[in-house]
């Protein structure tokens, strides 16, 4: 059975009201994916992709490089768009990758919740429609 990103999201926010430490680093992971999938599926409805340029990387970082970097083909408002989009899912991935490896280090709520609401910004933003003339 499949999921969306929407119910991937809806499962952070569950994690995050439990009010355990674990909970909350599972909650900002989840996020973080909610919004990874959703930006790769609103990439793909772009006119054209971004430039991979930036650090060095796998698919996130790569995702994150090209978002932060839109094609000309895209507009003005597609390219700010897709740059809001790339700067809040690198802060994301940060906060993911802190959550997930970093067990000596506390993870308060407030992070949790920064997550939460960016992810839920990223996932909103992606589902405004393009404009029709995109190029």
């Amino acid at each position: 059975m499949a999921i969306d990103c929407n119910e991937l999201l809806a499962h952070a926010w569950a994690l995050g009201r439990e009010g355990a430490e674990v909970s909350n680093r599972s909650a900002i992971s989840r996020a973080y994916y909610a919004a990874f999938h959703r930006c790769r599926q609103w990439e793909q409805t772009l006119p054209a992709l971004g430039r991979n340029e930036g650090p060095e990387g796998g698919s996130h970082q790569e995702l994150i490089n090209r978002l932060k970097h839109p094609a000309e083909r895209c507009g003005e408002l597609l390219k700010e768009r897709s740059r809001q989009n790339g700067t809040q899912l690198e802060v994301q991935r940060r906060r993911r990758v802190h959550a997930d490896y970093e067990l000596e280090a506390t993870v308060l709520p407030a992070a949790m919740h920064d997550q939460l609401g960016q992810a839920r910004q990223v996932l909103e933003r992606c589902d405004v429609p393009l404009p029709q003339s995109t190029c």
